[in-house]
């Protein structure tokens, strides 16, 4: 993550430098290494705290955390793929048909065409309706909390 930071703090034009990047000659001789160390100049200290909320906001909506509990330590589990069943499908198909016979079949067949601008207001909805019956669901990734073990699932973008 230092490295994220500091490239895009060089985007921005604030010279940054990475400290303590196991470079410490008594490594882990203090307790445990406190993590990587960005430094900036005092004058780009506020322009640089500003990028950086930006970088972890961005973090907080790629990964997942748990919505229960608020931790980032879960384990993926099955992945949902956005299928629909067979019995929907087919009837997305039917409207999508029927929609299409409402549009044109008036056209068509004199008896019709009393009721032509009916099916022309109607027709488009059962279409549409079709559509969207037939168009996959968009697909979800489930995981596990470690910590409070609630199941939860993530649209997948």
């Amino acid at each position: 993550m230092a490295d994220e930071i500091v490239s895009k703090l060089a985007e921005e034009g604030i010279i940054s430098s990475l400290h303590d990047e196991l470079d410490d000659p008594v490594y882990g001789a203090y307790g445990p290494n406190p993590g990587i160390e960005v430094r900036v100049c005092k004058k780009d200290f506020v322009q640089s705290l500003r990028i950086l909320k930006e970088i972890n906001e961005t973090r907080t909506k790629q990964l997942p955390w748990c919505p229960n509990c608020g931790s980032e330590n879960v384990v993926a589990l099955k992945k949902e793929e956005g299928k629909r069943s067979r019995a929907t499908s087919f009837i997305g198909v039917a409207l999508i048909v029927l929609g299409c016979i409402g549009i044109f079949l008036p056209n068509f067949i004199e008896a019709l065409v009393s009721i032509s601008l009916y099916c022309l207001v109607i027709s488009p909805f059962v279409m549409l309706g079709g559509i969207l019956l037939v168009v996959p669901k968009p697909s979800s990734q489930f995981y596990k909390c470690a910590e409070c073990g609630k199941k939860f699932k993530k649209k997948v973008t």
